[in-house]
């Protein structure tokens, strides 16, 4: 499937894969999680809240986010996602 670019619909079992994605390379030490990153920072304006809210809360109980690297990304990570809450008005 090289080459091909298939289309998938943000959808709300998408996002609920992306919540899967981000626990799973949660506190890993490996490209997975620059991967991860990096892939859902450009969908968060189109996510659903509930969604993002989850995202946020794990971040905020990971008991590791991994190497000084790893962090960074999760720090950039949860810096879009709590600043895409904030201007939807669900943080104050």
């Amino acid at each position: 499937m090289a080459g091909k670019a298939r289309m998938l619909a943000l959808d709300e079992d998408l996002q609920h894969m992306l919540i899967s994605a981000v626990r799973y390379a949660m506190g890993r030490r490996t490209y997975v999680v620059s991967w991860t990153v990096s892939y859902i920072m450009t969908l968060i304006p189109d996510m659903d809240t509930k969604v993002l809210t989850i995202m946020k809360r794990d971040y905020e109980e990971a008991p590791s986010l991994g190497d000084a690297c790893d962090k960074q990304d999760w720090d950039r990570f949860y810096d879009v996602v709590f600043t895409e809450l904030k201007k939807r008005g669900e943080i104050v």
